[in-house]
């Protein structure tokens, strides 16, 4: 072969290298495009078979090693935890504004007017007041004179409505997702085991173990301590019959699970009741919401990073930063990267240090 021909077949190379590279992403990003509507279904799905993995190891030992049936069982009864509530709540929703609809058309709606005390609450008191007098007087003028300001807070409601369904088919389809993993657990885990083997060797073991770990930290860290501060709170809010206890308690929860103080939800509450309630039954109301508001500074120490190598602290700033980044979902994700990060930082410390130690 003369050398002239050298040069061309170089880049005849050059190009079919580069041609199959490019065909390469192109099936991995059609591949993305054509998964990314059930990525966070998938997720999730894995999230929730991870948190649930010991109760269904439990329950396959109870059924006699039977691995499906277990899966099954779990799967059926989340549906059935995450459906029944979801329906009566769109059913009593429904039938609200049915109620409310036909009133304001029959005329027969009638709201009570404010109280006093309500003009006295601090920077919003008078404008309250003032809408509130102005329905309670007469609700069709009230409609009217604050039509611009209820169209704003019925589009939001839509808005929040439809993404409530959204996340209900989600979570659906999550918890099959998840029921699937289950019972193909063991197969699962060899897998996982032996991509993360690849990518760290013989640590590999070790980071999906932390891996797991993470994961049911944050699920009973984090989402464990906003529930329990959300029953402590919402068990106040029921018994003293506060109105809207229902949303309050749905709003205390997310607050929870985003780490905003549950305090900015209680405080309005309380100045609230404190105008409807005696003065022993408001202090008795007070003391039992604070004490719920601020339970998440003791619990999560308890619940957070327990029996695990990584150090609280990584985990909640993971978990924190990566809700910031990529909503709910972030306080796994983040949590589960932030500690493979920590991980990999202290083999390379390690490594280092052996390297070290060998040549003194």
């Amino acid at each position: 072969m003369s050398d002239s021909k050298l040069p061309n077949k170089f880049v005849l190379k050059s190009i079919e290298f580069y041609v199959k590279t490019a065909l390469v992403f192109l099936i991995i990003y059609t591949s993305f495009i054509i998964f990314k509507p059930f990525l966070l279904p998938f997720i999730w799905g894995i999230i929730i078979a991870v948190a649930l993995y010991p109760l269904h190891k439990k329950l396959t030992r109870l059924l006699k090693n039977k691995s499906g049936l277990s899966a099954t069982i779990i799967t059926l009864v989340l549906l059935a935890v995450l459906l029944a509530p979801s329906a009566s709540f769109t059913s009593s929703l429904v039938d609200s504004i049915r109620e409310l609809k036909t009133g304001v058309e029959d005329g027969t709606l009638v709201i009570p007017s404010p109280t006093d005390d309500v003009a006295d609450w601090p920077i919003i008191g008078k404008r309250v007041h003032a809408a509130w007098q102005s329905f309670s007087d007469n609700i069709t003028v009230g409609i009217v004179k604050h039509k611009e300001q209820l169209k704003i807070v019925g589009g939001k409601f839509i808005s929040l409505l439809s993404g409530f369904v959204g996340s209900m088919l989600t979570f659906v389809i999550a918890i099959i997702i998840a029921g699937i993993f289950l019972g193909q657990s063991s197969k699962g885990y060899q897998y996982v085991n032996t991509v993360f083997t690849a990518l760290a060797g013989n640590k590999g073991d070790e980071m999906v173990e932390n891996s797991r770990a993470t994961i049911s930290s944050v699920v009973f860290g984090i989402l464990g301590t906003a529930i329990i501060q959300t029953i402590i709170i919402a068990s106040a809010f029921f018994v003293f019959d506060v109105p809207g206890a229902p949303i309050l308690t749905i709003i205390v929860l997310f607050f929870a699970i985003a780490q905003i103080p549950a305090i900015l939800v209680v405080l309005p509450v309380m100045i609230f009741m404190f105008s409807h309630l005696s003065g022993g039954a408001s202090a008795i109301f007070a003391i039992w919401a604070i004490l719920g508001a601020i339970s998440d500074n003791f619990l999560k120490p308890m619940l957070l990073g327990r029996g695990m190598q990584i150090p609280m602290l990584v985990i909640l700033i993971g978990s924190i930063g990566g809700m910031m980044i990529m909503g709910i979902i972030g306080l796994f994700i983040g949590a589960v990267i932030f500690a493979m990060a920590y991980q990999l930082f202290h083999m390379w410390i390690d490594d280092t240090q052996e390297e070290i130690e060998k040549k003194m």
